[in-house]
């Protein structure tokens, strides 16, 4: 059996990491290494604790100390060199010596220390994976973190978080927003919010210099208009690949699709709603999903069927899939007491069951469906469109009935974390609200066991009782979410596919 000293040693090793070299003869002169890309995920700050700063840390303008490895397995070393778990709840991780804000300010243990603290207490998203988390500089370029229970998985929690400059808050004051301090490759050169952010090489980077000269992200929220200008050459990259766009994107020998892993679509419904709170009544809508029509004509052939959290294939995925029997589904309603009217609609003591469905960009069309089938079983929905970067903060405030928001669970190295997050009855991002003691129980114990094979019981012990509480409805296990590269950009990091990353360049046409 593993220690748990081994398996984080397994799980967190610093992984050498080699990107894909540029020749010289391959790339086009500086004036033309200019990426365009579309995108439907805008950052509206540059502050990277705002619930809507995202694709900072994809664009390359926020770094964190460790990316992800592409299979979930493995870390990949950013600001941090070395890390390691000196003792079962303190982690000791080694900085980059050379590394700068775009201020010019060093990048010291201690500034890094503070900034992961900011995320700590201003980061909505961090509020349960960095609770009572100490960070502390050991050294001018040493950072120990102490974790407040064994976690031999932590580091994970980080690779989502930009490393800031917290002093330059007082600065700038309110202009930090639009300016920010961090120590991407890329520095903002301009930037509306929710619209355009465009970034040049930082020459203080610790790293590489990126072979592109200028990067311009815009936000284009139809997926439609973000083809037609990759088609049309007003664009070089679409970071929002969608699945109807992607057929056509697959005819087209110019442009390449690199994969992203492939991750569970899910439905969430808000528990503190007075009838989502009923298990039969999340059962009944479960049962009236046809999923076998999602996932065969509407987002065919890039998705399967679901299983629960985990995509099917996985050593921690279970096997169970939900039901379609609109049957079973009517009669459960029927059983509740809701009777349908002349519309087909049920009504119960004069209240019609409807409920608002939240949904945005890449989901509408699932939401669509969604909303046809639920009809047929006396539901009716209306649905609520919103940008997916509005999505974030409705999801968090609570203020939805049902969701088509994807947290869109992927393979992970760090299965409590993953678990935790969106089904700890006290996690800030159980954005339904889900509460089972038996869940909580079995989370504590995934946290610190270390036997991998155990590991994995756990994880599919715990999606089993979600499955039989109906805590969500899974929809499908897909890979749709892709980026679309024209043919002249060259040097994808395999491990990176998301993201920009300095090896990417324009070549000569």
């Amino acid at each position: 059996m593993l220690t748990k000293a081994a398996l984080a040693s397994c799980l967190l090793v610093a992984v050498p990491h080699l990107a894909p070299q540029a020749s010289a003869a391959d790339k086009a002169p500086p004036a033309q290494q200019v990426l365009r890309l579309v995108t439907a995920n805008m950052p509206r700050s540059l502050d990277p604790t705002n619930i809507d700063a995202q694709r900072l840390i994809n664009n390359g303008f926020g770094e964190p100390l460790v990316h992800q490895s592409f299979d979930g397995t493995r870390l990949i070393g950013a600001l941090a060199t070395d890390w390691a778990m000196v003792e079962p709840t303190r982690w000791r991780v080694e900085l980059q010596p050379q590394a700068r804000f775009w201020s010019g300010a060093p990048v010291t243990a201690e500034a890094v220390a503070a900034s992961l603290r900011r995320h700590q207490t201003e980061n909505p998203r961090t509020r349960t994976t960095l609770r009572d988390v100490e960070f502390v500089a050991a050294g001018p370029n040493t950072l120990e973190i102490v974790t407040p229970t064994e976690n031999p998985a932590f580091l994970f929690s980080l690779v989502t978080l930009p490393i800031e400059n917290v002093a330059a808050i007082a600065a700038l004051g309110a202009a930090y927003a639009t300016t920010g301090d961090m120590t991407g490759y890329f520095r903002p050169v301009e930037f509306i919010p929710g619209e355009l952010i465009a970034g040049v090489p930082f020459d203080g980077h610790h790293g590489p210099r990126p072979h592109l000269e200028r990067i311009e992200a815009r936000f284009v929220v139809d997926p439609q208009t973000r083809y037609l200008a990759l088609l049309s050459g007003q664009a070089e990259m679409d970071a929002n690949v969608q699945f109807e766009q992607r057929r056509l994107y697959l005819r087209n020998p110019a442009i390449t699709i690199t994969e992203r892993a492939r991750s569970t679509w899910n439905v969430w419904m808000n528990y503190t709603h007075p009838l989502l709170g009923d298990p039969l009544m999340r059962q009944a809508l479960s049962l009236g999903v046809n999923r076998d029509e999602i996932v065969s004509r509407v987002m065919a052939p890039f998705a399967v069927m679901s299983t629960a959290h985990f995509p099917a294939g996985l050593p921690y995925a279970i096997e169970r899939t939900q039901r379609f029997d609109p049957a079973q589904a009517r009669a459960i309603l029927d059983e509740m007491g809701w009777v349908p009217g002349p519309d087909g609609i049920r009504r119960k003591d004069g209240q019609v069951l409807e409920f608002r469905v939240l949904t945005y960009g890449w989901w509408q069309t699932i939401a669509v469906v969604l909303e046809s089938q639920w009809r047929d079983i006396g539901v009716r929905v209306s649905l609520q469109v919103v940008e997916p970067a509005a999505s974030n903060q409705i999801m968090l405030d609570g203020a939805f009935e049902i969701a088509t928001y994807c947290s869109c669970p992927a393979p992970t190295g760090d299965l409590h974390g993953q678990l935790r997050q969106y089904h700890h009855s006290g996690s800030v991002q159980n954005w339904q609200r889900y509460a089972n003691a038996d869940v909580d129980a079995l989370l504590e114990a995934l946290r610190t066991e270390a036997d991998p094979e155990l590991r994995y019981a756990l994880a599919r012990d715990i999606q089993e009782i979600l499955f039989d509480d109906t805590a969500l409805l899974w929809v499908s296990n897909a890979s749709v979410l892709s980026n679309a590269h024209a043919a002249q950009v060259r040097g994808v990091d395999p491990e990176r596919p998301s993201d920009i990353t300095p090896g990417m360049f324009i070549a000569v046409r």
